[in-house]
Parts: C-alpha cells; structure tokens; sequence
C-alpha cells in the first residue's frame, strides 16, 4: 500500500511585485585623527613641567633669601651682644666714678629727701669740693 505523495506548496511563494529594496549604504566615517588629543596631552606635561621648574626656581631663591638673613640675624646679635657689654661696663659703678670726675663732678657728702607731703627738704646740706 502505498501512499500517495503529499504535495506541499511553499509557505511564502515569491511575488514578483515585491522586489528587494535597495539601499546606499554610508562607507564608514573616517576615524578622529589622535593629533588633537597627543597636542592637549603635551601641552599638559609641558605646562605641569614649566610650572614644577618655577616653583623649583621659587624655593631656590627662597632659600637663599633666607640663609641671607640668619647671617645677618646672626651679625645683628653679634653686635647686639657687644653693644650690651659695652653699656654694662660702662654702667658698672667705676666707671661711671671716672666719668663723673672726668666732668669735673665731686661725690655728695650727705645725702637729702625732699618731701612732697610737707614740701620741704629733709636733712642737712653740706658744702661739696669745688
């Protein structure tokens, strides 16, 4: 027993009214050239080193100003120092003696107070050298 022979017709049979359709299709862009990109990046690196070489510059000169002043701070109280012996020995009681008598000045025999409550002179006057 045989069968018979299905016959099966296509699903979609092509139209001949419906034609493929055709489209232009773009070629693709041309890619962004890297040149703006590279140009940006050196100018940063070159930027960032010019800026660490005058801030280099900066603390150099900064640092010999500074050295520049302790040595005269130094001086200053070297002299300091001199000047403050100086007035001490000047200031001692010697040579404050020797100065007076240089003036042509006689020590005081007595000694007086004046009294601002009474408005008079306390003790008794002598008569000095001279």
């Amino acid at each position: 027993m045989s069968m018979p022979a299905r016959v099966t017709a296509p699903l979609h049979a092509p139209s001949a009214a419906r034609a493929p359709r055709l489209q232009i299709i773009r070629s693709p862009e041309p890619g962004r050239s890297l040149m703006p990109f590279f140009l940006l990046c050196a100018i940063i690196l070159l930027g960032s080193l010019v800026g660490a070489l005058l801030l280099n510059t900066a603390m150099a000169v900064s640092s010999y100003r500074i050295h520049d002043q302790q040595i005269q701070l130094t001086h200053l109280k070297e002299q300091q120092a001199e000047l403050a012996g100086k007035l001490e020995s000047l200031g001692a009681p010697a040579a404050l003696q020797d100065s007076a008598a240089s003036l042509g000045m006689v020590p005081a025999e007595a000694t007086l107070y004046v009294s601002i409550a009474s408005q008079s002179i306390l003790g008794t006057p002598e008569a000095g050298e001279g």
